[in-house]
């Protein structure tokens, strides 16, 4: 069994690991294969800027570099908050315990799931009984990081039948705008009645 994560929720702990739900598996997959016209498996190229030069696959790599354009070790870069004040690392959630924070399911319906994760208990009958019976069918909130990192993803955990699943990734923040009712005064109508009366001095 993979690496087991210890979770609390108040004063209960139990502990189990987390797998990945294959979407392959699950829905099945289309592979196209290209050939030519001898039915030789072709591979991808990019042709640069030139408009006859060729970079297969695996040619290209990614480079940092300064306003100089020279290359930088990353090692040496810092990673700092939009304030401009350093970044705090988060531990990878296998190497501390994490505590679960009861939630509501807005937050699941407001989470822009990344991957969705099926846990494992090394009894599969009793711990997993006792791990649905303290879940119930409430929500739980807490923040997933497989390694340490500077920001970890927003995950939920829920029993659903007879598994334990955990979604993860970004809980989106939506902005309402205020109801604000404008009371609309109405003239009253019998003041707003025009004499109808014929003016004979007119005629």
């Amino acid at each position: 069994m993979a690496k087991s994560i210890t979770f609390s929720i108040g004063d209960k702990k139990f502990q189990g690991a987390i797998n990945k739900v294959d979407r392959d598996k699950v829905y099945g997959f289309v592979e196209e294969l290209v050939t030519d016209a001898s039915g030789n498996l072709c591979t991808t190229g990019s042709i640069m800027d030139d408009g006859s030069t060729i970079i297969l696959s695996g040619a290209t790599a990614l480079k940092t570099v300064d306003k100089n354009n020279k290359e930088v070790d990353k090692k040496t870069l810092k990673a700092v908050y939009m304030d401009g004040k350093d970044a705090v690392l988060v531990p990878s959630s296998y190497d501390q315990e994490v505590i679960l924070q009861k939630t509501i399911v807005d937050d699941l319906y407001n989470l822009e799931v990344t991957a969705v994760y099926q846990m494992a208990f090394e009894d599969a009958e009793i711990a997993k009984a006792d791990v649905l019976k303290m879940l119930g069918d409430d929500y739980y909130r807490f923040v997933f990081n497989y390694r340490s990192d500077y920001e970890g993803a927003d995950a939920i955990m829920l029993a659903k039948g007879t598994e334990v699943f955990v979604l993860t990734g970004r809980l989106l923040e939506f902005n309402f705008l205020e109801n604000k009712n404008t009371v609309v005064v109405l003239e009253d109508e019998t003041a707003a009645e025009t004499d109808d009366s014929i003016d004979f001095g007119m005629l």
